[in-house]
């Protein structure tokens, strides 16, 4: 798979897609017409119940950064107080964030959403242009998996983590490009950092099992077809896939530390049990399967038929996902198995392994795309061969205009026939306005906060007023403590109000400041849940029935009660080290990623007998982008003497190819 997967073909109709300008402004132009529900009614809410729990955790979030200049470590909004960060699907930390805190939780949530769809049309274009591709096949199918009718259902049930999905592309993609080059492996840890970082139960699981089928049978080929002198252990062709992964796995690992470990930790103490057992039926999974992506099913097995490599591997893939969405079937099915491993331990609905079988089913139905695209041109230098040698003359190389215009042609055609199929499927996956977004936005409120009885199915409400909400649901059986009071006097206050009298002097989610004045030593109770992070200057913090309460000395002094959690303290320190290290190996490669696409605009061709010497000058202004000098001169700079030339092998990328542009010639 490795070498058919670097045998790259030049197209000049490729090259009118090599800008990633381009692209983008594609793009966001599709994305405003699939998702413009999502852009409509800026400030409303889907009228589902998690929908408004995520719309209140990212509040709480956000309150608590901008307002107090404080991490959300706690939040004192859900439950009567829960973890903040190291809640599971808390997105604080993830790099998305940013347009929340930038724009508000209502239009940022929107902005993440179609941040996510755009990336996910760019990363299943590049991998399968990695993969060599044609331009309308790797749309075809970028549009049709970016658009994945499982989306809509996440974005109505509020579940923007799901969305994380979208960056499954992009880490295969840098684990593909990470067999030869460093900087794509660390790009991967990025992405998949992303994933865990944006709250994500299900992506990052589901993308160890795309990436270990692909680590594994690409180091068995590797093996197989290894025919170089014996190297060193280390250098071993089939030992790549593994030291890709492991790369890409130990980069996410630190980027995602800061919410990774505390989110174990919190979930080992307090784990989601889950009885049932799920199993779906063939008929069952295929039947709704088909009758949206029939047609990229009928064009995916044409990949298969003719017998493309590619195809082949991701059919195998789409195989095994399909074997999993079946659910627990036995002591040996494959999702049995899968659930014996602590990350995949707590995870249910197998139906969601369709969001795979449809990521493995759009790459073999670009190949297919492919292979009867270029059949064509194939066709018209076979017929040109066939007419000299019938005339018995010497052959001559077919002219570029001929070549070019069979191209042009079987492009053209290539989309005339997939439009119309894409048009339907994009129809039934479309969110038009006022089909989804139908609750009213809540009001902000500015008082003191205290904690209410509360409502779960409208929590948004009550965070945005600075209440708490007692009365709600969580997914892992967190602790709630049974004295928690709605709407009390005062949320701070002695167990007996002869000795002592209780003042709240300041307030914020992570620090509270009491004037206490104490007759005798007394305990103090506080109106939210007990956590062992929390410390006091005075006393000793202890649990009553799960209620937070400080025994107090006698006499007259400002308590501050502080949370303080020690852990994620050093796994945020340990994420920014990591992402500081990142940034600085990827500092010169992006500017160099920016200049190579100034090339672009300048090489590309504006009529038909200047593709050749365009691409001519393309690869000769290649920038060079390796650390050493020599590595550099080492690259390989083959040209193909017309863009209707026979795919030629292509050598490998060199470790320091920018990672921001796959190593695809266009």
């Amino acid at each position: 798979m490795v070498r058919d997967t670097l045998a790259l073909t030049r197209r000049w109709t490729d090259r009118l897609a090599s800008m990633t300008v381009v692209r983008l402004v594609v793009w966001v132009a599709i994305a405003a017409w699939i998702y413009q529900g999502i852009l409509s009614d800026p400030f409303k809410l889907t009228d589902w119940m998690d929908d408004h729990q995520f719309y209140a955790w990212e509040q709480s979030d956000r309150m608590t950064l901008l307002r107090w200049s404080q991490l959300p470590a706690w939040n004192p909004y859900w439950c009567g107080g829960t973890p903040g960060i190291a809640a599971p699907e808390d997105s604080f930390l993830s790099p998305d964030f940013l347009l929340r805190i930038v724009y508000g939780v209502a239009h940022g949530r929107r902005l993440a959403i179609m941040l996510f769809l755009i990336l996910g049309f760019e990363g299943t274009f590049r991998l399968c242009r990695r993969l060599d591709c044609s331009v309308v096949a790797s749309a075809f199918a970028a549009v049709i998996f970016g658009t994945c009718d499982r989306f809509v259902m996440f974005l109505h049930d509020g579940w923007i983590n799901f969305m994380g999905f979208e960056l499954l592309p992009w880490v295969v993609l840098c684990f593909l490009n990470g067999l030869q080059s460093w900087r794509w492996r660390v790009l991967g840890g990025f992405f998949f950092a992303w994933m865990v970082l944006n709250a994500g139960t299900y992506p990052p699981p589901y993308t160890v099992v795309v990436l270990g089928y692909l680590t594994i049978f690409v180091s068995i080929r590797a093996a197989i077809h290894d025919r170089q002198p014996r190297a060193r252990f280390w250098r071993a062709p089939w030992l790549a896939p593994w030291k890709s992964g492991a790369t890409i796995g130990a980069v996410a690992l630190g980027l995602a530390a800061g919410k990774l470990v505390p989110t174990i930790a919190l979930l080992s103490q307090f784990p989601r049990h889950f009885t049932p057992v799920e199993t779906h039926g063939a008929p069952e999974l295929f039947g709704p399967f088909f009758y949206r992506y029939g047609v990229v099913i009928a064009i995916g097995l044409v990949g298969v038929i003719l017998a493309d490599t590619t195809a082949g591997v991701f059919c195998g893939g789409l195989v095994l996902t399909f074997a999993l969405a079946m659910g627990d079937t036995g002591p040996t099915s494959a999702f049995h198995l899968l659930k014996a491993l602590p990350m995949f331990s707590q995870l249910r609905f197998p139906d969601r392994y369709t969001v795979l079988i449809l990521f493995f089913l759009v790459v073999c139905a670009a190949r297919g795309i492919t292979r009867v695209e270029d059949a064509l041109p194939a066709l018209t230098r076979g017929l040109w061969d066939r007419w000299f040698a019938w005339r018995k003359k010497p052959a001559r190389p077919v002219p570029v205009e001929l070549g070019m215009l069979m191209v042009g042609v079987a492009a053209f055609l290539a989309y005339d026939v997939l439009r119309p199929h894409a048009e339907t499927i994009l129809e039934t996956v479309r969110i038009k306005t006022g089909a989804m977004m139908l609750q009213e936005a809540p009001r902000a409120y500015d008082g003191p906060f205290r904690q209410s009885r509360g409502n779960r199915r409208d929590v948004h409400i009550f965070t945005t007023a600075n209440l708490g909400s007692i009365y709600c649901v969580a997914g892992n059986p967190l602790p709630q403590s049974q004295l928690l009071r709605g709407d009390l006097p005062q949320e701070e206050y002695p167990a007996d109000p002869a000795k002592a009298t209780v003042t709240r002097k300041s307030w914020s989610p992570n620090v509270i400041e009491l004037d206490v004045d104490a007759k005798e030593a007394t305990t103090l109770y506080v109106n939210q849940n007990w956590a062992p992070q929390w410390q006091s200057s005075v006393g000793t913090v202890k649990d009553h029935e799960k209620l937070l309460a400080i025994d107090v000395p006698a006499g007259k002094y400002t308590l501050e009660l502080a949370y303080r959690d020690r852990l994620l303290t050093v796994c945020l320190l340990v994420s920014l080290a990591t992402l500081l290290g990142v940034l600085y190996a990827f500092g010169r490669g992006g500017w160099l990623w920016i200049k190579s696409e100034r090339v672009r605009w300048r090489t590309l061709p504006t009529w038909p007998d200047e593709e050749v010497r365009a691409a001519e000058e393309a690869d000769a202004e290649e920038l060079p982008v390796a650390d050493e000098p020599a590595a550099a001169a080492e690259a390989p700079a083959k040209k193909l003497a017309s863009p209707e030339a026979s795919p030629e092998a292509e050598e490998p990328a060199k470790d320091d190819a920018p990672p921001s542009e796959p190593p695809v010639k266009e």
